[in-house]
């Protein structure tokens, strides 16, 4: 045999080699996960699934924050229904005290100073509370007077009744406190007037600061 015929022998069998390495390497690329069927779907792939980790603590919050704003429904109690709340009751609580300051001065000045104090402390109190649940009752689209009229009256009734302080010498069953009612006598109905005007002026006064806050844009009334 010629010697360039025997070098040729190893020269074929590397090529041969060589192109069994190619149509392998091309067999791996076009495998049955990666080609199509002849209906143009891909195959299914035979590989594990990648593990899925839980979303982080951020994107939780993300995602809630998200779903509430593409829910459409505003939340009633949001933060920033929150602090319209502070504001109401801060609102309520320095106009109920200005303005029934002087009411209650002449009526526990004469009695005693400390008992002016008292009840108006307890006043500013009771009408941050009132601004709040008034607030909350006279909402969005709500121009009815008698609604407004109807929260300042249900408390001032409350506030005036509470207060009424039956004398001593009144007899039980059924009571009796002398003239000019039987029930209800001089220093009862003076009470009575004095209460009920103490109640008007304080809740009625933290009404209007309502009001007028909600003209001025400081405080946003309620939503339906």
């Amino acid at each position: 045999m010629p010697p360039t015929a025997v070098m040729k022998i190893p020269l074929l069998t590397c090529l041969l080699c060589f192109a069994c390495h190619l149509d392998s390497a091309h067999s791996f690329v076009t495998s049955p996960k990666s080609r199509s069927n002849n209906n143009g779907a891909t195959a299914p792939s035979n590989t594990i699934p990648s593990k899925q980790h839980p979303p982080s603590r951020n994107n939780r919050i993300s995602l809630i924050l998200s779903a509430q704003n593409n829910s459409g429904g505003e939340d009633k109690f949001s933060f920033f229904q929150r602090i319209e709340s502070i504001k109401t009751a801060a609102l309520g609580a320095i106009s109920s005290g200005i303005i029934g300051t002087p009411v209650l001065a002449l009526h526990d000045l004469p009695i005693s100073v400390a008992q002016w104090e008292f009840d108006t402390d307890m006043g500013s109190l009771q009408g941050a509370l009132f601004a709040i649940v008034y607030r909350y009752c006279v909402r969005e689209d709500d121009d009815n007077d008698m609604l407004n009229m109807g929260v300042i009256g249900a408390f001032v009734f409350v506030r005036t009744l509470s207060r009424i302080r039956v004398p001593s010498y009144c007899t039980a069953v059924p009571l009796d406190c002398g003239d000019p009612l039987g029930y209800l006598d001089w220093d009862m109905l003076g009470q009575l007037v004095w209460n009920g005007a103490e109640g008007v002026a304080i809740f009625g006064g933290a009404a209007a600061a309502m009001e007028i806050a909600y003209k001025k844009g400081w405080i946003s009334k309620f939503p339906n």
